[in-house]
């Protein structure tokens, strides 16, 4: 991270570090009393949490799993899938309470304190993961103009700064949407969601970003069928990454996986 990014997000952390401290506030998740200092969310939610953190995953898609149904190459359902084009996948957890509930926060309500929370466990997941130190930027999925005049925040791009301040990894808004398009949350189908983000993502106009022979990483707040990492994975590429990876908070099941351990 550079030198000024880290200077513009200090005051903020330090502010809200302060706030916590003097104050009680509600848990994030589930909305009972904690108390101040504590962080953001109850014991009961963090406990929850870091059991969904805990539980095995896909390295190559993210996909939570039993264990016998991973494989050192990926699972059975994304080594099928020709429109698997990253390296692999960071994330938190399953699309499940309380995560469900901090994402919903951060993206129709604004609460951005919930992304610095989260942005800590992403940085842990891509850590354990084991190539953290090779990403030379994050990349977060761009939002059209007209949704932005809709939500209270960028979410992506707030969790690639909360996830940016962890890994002192720059954020680069290397792509951007050229096209809007209802929201994928009312589409039932996998066909549906390619079909919906299809030719929606361009290079940035300013071609400030040298991403020739980059190790670059996708930054979302779910991955559901994979459609929208697809698109953007195609443009970082096509603009000459070499390697590509992408993080989430969350991935839900697809239908038909099978149930994971525990």
């Amino acid at each position: 991270m550079s030198t000024a990014h880290a200077t513009l997000a200090w005051p903020r952390v330090a502010t809200q570090a302060v706030l916590d401290a003097l104050f009680p506030q509600t848990c994030g998740a589930c909305g009972v009393w904690i108390g101040g200092g504590t962080g953001i969310v109850c014991s009961q939610c963090r406990d929850e949490i870091e059991q969904g953190f805990a539980a095995t995953s896909c390295q190559r898609c993210g996909r939570t799993l039993p264990r016998t149904a991973i494989h050192e190459s990926g699972c059975a359902r994304c080594r099928s899938e020709r429109t698997w084009n990253v390296a692999g996948v960071a994330r938190v957890g399953q699309y499940a309470a309380p995560l469900r509930r901090l994402l919903l926060g951060l993206k129709y309500v604004g609460h951005e304190r919930n992304a610095a929370y989260l942005g800590t466990l992403l940085a842990e997941a891509l850590r354990q993961r084991g190539w953290a130190e090779q990403i030379h930027a994050l990349v977060p999925v761009p939002m059209h103009p007209l949704r932005r005049l809709q939500r209270p925040c960028d979410h992506a791009y707030v969790l690639a700064e909360a996830l940016g301040e962890q890994l002192h990894v720059p954020v680069w808004r290397a792509v951007r949407r050229v096209r809007h398009s209802v929201s994928q949350t009312g589409l039932k189908t996998r066909a549906a969601r390619f079909e919906n983000v299809r030719g929606c993502f361009a290079p940035a106009r300013r071609r400030r970003f040298d991403l020739a022979g980059k190790t670059v990483c996708v930054v979302d707040n779910l991955i559901v069928a994979g459609a929208t990492t697809y698109e953007v994975s195609k443009v970082l590429r096509r603009a000459g990454a070499k390697r590509i990876y992408a993080a989430a908070i969350a991935r839900p099941p697809s239908p038909g996986d099978p149930v994971p351990d525990g």
